[in-house]
């Protein structure tokens, strides 16, 4: 029961830490997104910095596509809802 209250504590004092610390830019939201970080390459200290260069070439050309494809499929359901 001690150990349980004692862990408790050590992660409430770490939350704690956290959220006083607000120009710590590297530290996880919590252990789920620590795990994506470390294990699962994730990126997690800024997400809108993502480098579409670093995939492999396959992986490029079909995102390319997929986004092309969904791009043209926007437009034309604008051109035919206007020209109905």
């Amino acid at each position: 029961m001690e150990e349980d209250l004692q862990k408790v504590k050590q992660r409430i004092d770490k939350r704690l830490e956290q959220l006083n610390d607000q120009n710590k830019t590297d530290a996880p939201f919590n252990d789920a997104i620590d795990h994506y970080g470390k294990i699962e390459g994730y990126p997690t200290k800024n997400l809108s910095k993502v480098n579409m260069q670093g995939f492999p070439l396959p992986i490029r050309i079909l995102g390319y596509f997929f986004m092309g494809t969904m791009g043209v499929g926007m437009i034309m359901v604008l051109l035919l809802t206007l020209f109905k």
